[in-house]
């Protein structure tokens, strides 16, 4: 990772600087900050640490910083280091560095992964839905955040189980049972009950309605591409006696208390702003109870960091799901909950509001028939997780560059086309032959160099934001140059040499890009003309 290397050695330089002014060194530089450069003109990296330590020293951070760089010995690295206002020191990467980490890029099978220093066992929930009806266009949003932030972490370096819980067990699964039935019985279906067109079409099958639900939603998953390891069932839980081993664990740690006539966790103890209701007076247990040994059943089977990715109105829920896991594991476990906000559906300008099928929300199904499992997966991670999102299905169907999805798909296709046209020319290139920038060193040809070798960095720095959206931007900003690149060079130019390098520089772009659709889960397409 570039990153770090500067990291180290910047780490490095402010010691020797400290040491030579003679100043005791006891100051925190741990976290020194690395960024990218936001103009060509000052370097590719930039690192604010005059700044930093300018209010500690009470010194210039101008002089500083020169003194930092005078204490960086001559190395491999940059072929330039300077020092700008107020106190910036920006580096440019050297050629040597850029050829020796192309070659490496295109060599190593495992670049950029497993690149965490320390790796975790995670067990990742997400979706979660009651299946009582068609996963809905936020459950899509979760199921594409699930999806690619496991395949994310994984490539980092995690180990990672990723499990869907489902709601099998009570109140709205009696009202789907009772929907279903009054429609086979020719009846009204109750007004509490589930009025979907789907009930209809359920009422004509044999089975278990929750089950014929549920076998649907994990269909239209696969289809989307999400592969769970489990399909956790709360029905299960209950039948196993597990929430009651949970209710008694908690009652022997001295969690529980009456009050009431209802058993209340004392959840404001593990941060919590009150007590929480496991059992009601009438002797029921809450929803919350289930969900309880839910968690407890996690960290049973040896998974001490959980991730769970809930809609936005599961916000209040938080702090009581996150006490409840450090009462079960004794504080040996964390939970990270990640709240997927709303999902508004339009068509230009005019919002899509209503599904028949549903008589509620619109279905992931509907979305995906109408515009693809690729732009449905890529506009529903556009966002961060903790923004609402607007999704225009006029423009997901879009084959322009307007279209970001058919932007990337089509950097990807073009680099294609280029070694298809290589090979119906009959032209010279040597794969096995090492990379040097020096030859096609021009502007565009070395902005997209530097660009993919940023790849270990993104998957570092989204694996510990838990974001995924920060990735797909980085592969647009690969197209992208890509895309610059083709237009102001001549790939398969005529001199040998010249067509050695760029098509050499391509291939590590489609590799690139190729790991970059891996993780979000978007098909590498080869042609699209």
């Amino acid at each position: 990772m570039i990153k770090k290397i500067i990291s180290n050695i910047i780490k490095e330089a402010v010691n020797n600087y400290l040491k030579n002014q003679n100043i005791n060194n006891d100051i925190n530089i741990e976290n020194i900050e690395i960024a990218y450069s936001v103009d060509d003109k000052f370097g590719d990296y930039a690192c604010p640490i005059g700044m930093r330590l300018a209010k500690i020293l009470k010194k210039n951070p101008m002089e500083i910083a020169q003194g930092i760089i005078n204490n960086i010995e001559n190395n491999k690295y940059f072929d330039k280091i300077e020092v700008a206002k107020p106190g910036f020191i920006n580096l440019t990467l050297s050629k040597e560095y850029i050829n020796n980490s192309i070659n490496d890029l295109l060599k190593n099978e495992n670049y950029g992964k497993n690149i965490l220093e320390e790796k975790k066992k995670i067990l990742v929930e997400y979706i979660s839905a009651n299946p009582t009806g068609p996963l809905h266009i936020g459950h899509g949003r979760w199921a594409a955040i699930g999806s690619a932030l496991s395949n994310l972490l994984k490539y980092a370096g995690h180990e990672i189980y990723q499990e869907f819980y489902v709601n099998d067990a009570g109140e709205q699964i009696e009202k789907l049972n009772q929907s279903v039935q009054a429609v086979k019985d020719g009846k009204e279906i109750p007004e509490d009950g589930y009025h979907g067109d789907y009930i209809k079409d359920i009422a004509k099958e044999n089975g278990i309605p929750k089950d014929i639900i549920l076998e649907s939603q994990k269909k239209l998953l696969k289809r989307f591409r999400v592969e769970m390891d489990n399909y956790a069932l709360e029905s299960k839980i209950r039948e196993n006696g597990e929430l009651e081993k949970a209710i008694d664990f908690l009652d022997k740690e001295g969690l529980l208390f009456e009050e009431d006539n209802a058993v209340w966790f004392r959840s404001v103890k593990f941060g919590d702003d009150k007590d929480r209701v496991i059992k009601k007076s009438n002797g029921l247990y809450t929803y919350f109870a289930p969900d309880i040994a839910y968690h407890k059943n996690k960290i049973d089977r040896g998974y001490k960091y959980l991730i769970d990715i809930l809609g936005a109105d599961h916000h209040g829920y938080v702090p009581r799901i996150t006490a409840a896991v450090r009462a079960v594991s004794g504080d040996t476990a964390s939970l990270k909950v990640i709240l997927g906000q709303m999902v508004r559906l339009f068509r230009g300008k005019e919002i899509v509001r209503m599904s028949k099928r549903t008589g509620d929300m619109i279905s992931l199904e509907e979305v995906i028939d109408e515009i693809g499992v690729d732009s449905t997966r890529y506009f529903l991670l556009m966002r961060s997780y903790s923004s609402s999102l607007d999704f225009d299905l006029e423009l997901a169907k879009k084959k322009d560059n307007d279209n970001p999805v058919y932007y990337i798909q089509y950097a990807y296709a073009r680099i294609c086309n280029i070694f298809f046209k290589l090979k119906e020319k009959n032209l010279s290139y040597n794969e096995n032959k090492s990379f040097d920038i020096n030859n096609i060193s021009n502007e565009s040809s070395l902005k997209l160099a530097k660009i993919i070798l940023r790849l270990p960095d993104e998957i570092y720095e989204s694996s510990k934001s838990l974001e995924v959206y920060t990735f797909l931007n980085y592969t647009y900003e690969v197209a992208s140059a890509l895309h610059k690149f083709y237009y102001d060079n001549i790939v398969l130019d005529e001199d040998e040499n010249i067509r050695q390098e760029r098509l050499t520089l391509v291939k590590a772009v489609q590799k690139v890009l190729g790991i970059c659709f891996d993780i979000i889960g978007i098909s590498k397409i080869e042609r699209m003309w």
